[in-house]
């Protein structure tokens, strides 16, 4: 029988991604934590509210752009699959933790800057701020002809 393993998480990041080499000193792996909200109403018609936080692993290309776009409070569309890993802690005791393996990341908005900066694009080069003019002389440079309309 087949199986289906995927996931799809938008929620707000809780901290600052945190990028880390593995062994071979070329792959990366970024891992960051995704808080996605719940809202309801009970029974009663009261609003009700659950925070639900995530772990997310991302590696290589994708896990370099959240390293370098997202911050903390940003919005983020994540997609991928859920892995459970078992671990020993420092203090020899049996830990297993459930994360979210990102193979699709969206930016949705930065959560703390009211929008002021635009969102980068994966996988275009980042756009080039234009310098002011100095001199008003530079704008009037051109003749009629030059007008595109």
């Amino acid at each position: 029988m087949l199986g289906l393993n995927n996931i799809q998480i938008i929620g707000n990041l809780g901290g600052t991604p945190d990028m880390k080499f593995l062994n071979d000193g070329k792959s990366q792996v970024v891992n960051f934590s995704v808080a996605v909200n719940e809202r309801w109403k009970n029974r009663d018609g009261e609003p009700q509210e659950r925070t639900t936080w995530l772990r997310v692993v991302a590696f290589n290309g994708i896990g370099q752009a959240c390293a370098e776009h997202l911050a903390k409070g940003d919005g983020v569309y994540v997609e991928g699959r859920l892995q459970v890993r078992e671990y020993e802690d420092k203090d020899h005791n049996e830990r297993t933790s459930v994360e979210v393996v990102a193979s699709k990341v969206r930016f949705l908005g930065r959560g703390n800057n009211n929008g002021d900066e635009k969102q980068p694009v994966p996988g275009q080069p980042k756009a080039k701020k234009e310098q002011p003019s100095d001199s008003a002389d530079e704008l009037n440079q051109g003749g009629a002809e030059d007008v595109p309309f």
